[in-house]
Formats: C-alpha cells, structure tokens, sequence
C-alpha cells in the first residue's frame, strides 16, 4: 500500500490527522466563525474533538487515506485546517474545514486534488462526493471550480436539506 500520510502541494503541507493536532483542531473545530453555516455542528468541547480525531485516525489504518492537517510550506507551516477524503458505505466524501485566514484562497480546491489522486490510486474508478447546506455558497463554489456535477439534494441528519456534488477522482486528479 502507498503511503499517503505526508503528501505536499505546490502551497501546502499535508500530514495525516493525529491526536497531535487536537489543540490546533480543537480551536479550528470550535470556532463560530468557521461553522456559520453549520453552528449546530461546533465542537462543544476538547473531549469530542479527541473522539473525532480519533475516528479520523482509524480510516488512515483501514484505508490508507483520510483526512489530513493541513500546513502552509512556507512562514515555518501555519496551521490551515483538515481537509482531505474519508471513505464511507458508498463513496469517497471530501471534506475542508479552513481557518478564516485561510478562506478564499483556492486550498480546498488544492488539497482535494491531491486526495482525488490518493482515492484513485487507493481505488481505482473511485467516486468522490461532497454534502454541504445550501445557504453556503463558498462551499458549492469549491464543489463546482472542482468540476463536481450537482446531483440534487439529501436530508442530513436532523431533515435538512443538503447539496450533493459527486465526480470521478479521476477526472479531479
């Protein structure tokens, strides 16, 4: 198996999520800024963000791949965020979750490029999808500049209504 847990972009610095992250996740995870469209989903605290971190931990000795922290290359690695693709029942789910400082850039976009050929090379023909609320429009900007196709909507958890985008890793690699 291909070792993906340290991967880099031409900006950014990926290593495989780990309980050496919590603080810096934690603080990413909890802030109301970052979860404005989402606040229902903050961490409420730094228990359930290890619980998290944790789970995110298991998909990289199951599949290999999962969600990475996410560094810039330069000014000593600055803390971004957590992107990547973590497997579910059915596809590969992409995730990004960016410090406001790191909004507007174009690292989601960067970062799930480099996951797309990771779930290619981990799965070949693998299918990568991304949920968000619809009143998020940066989210479906990234979903779209990644040439995700819209494919309608799903209720999450609670019954409400999410966006879903799904593309080949293939074609986004």
């Amino acid at each position: 198996m291909t070792n993906f847990a340290t991967m880099q972009s031409e900006r950014l610095a990926l290593t495989a999520i780990s309980l050496g992250d919590l603080a810096e996740f934690h603080t990413l995870h909890s802030d109301p800024a970052v979860y404005e469209h989402a606040p229902e989903a903050r961490h409420p605290d730094l228990a359930y963000s290890e619980s998290v971190i944790g789970t995110y931990v298991d998909d990289w000795s199951r599949w290999g791949l999962g969600y990475w922290t996410v560094r810039t290359r330069q000014d000593g690695g600055s803390y971004l965020g957590c992107a990547g693709v973590r497997r579910n029942e059915v596809n590969w789910n992409i995730y990004y979750r960016f410090v406001p400082a790191g909004w507007g850039h174009g690292y989601a976009a960067e970062v799930i490029r480099v996951a797309a050929a990771c779930a290619e090379a981990v799965e070949p023909g693998a299918q990568l999808q991304a949920v968000m609320r619809p009143w998020n429009p940066a989210s479906r900007r990234v979903a779209e500049k990644l040439g995700l196709v819209f494919c309608g909507e799903q209720p999450d958890h609670d019954g409400v209504a999410e966006l879903v985008y799904q593309g080949a890793a293939a074609d986004l690699a």
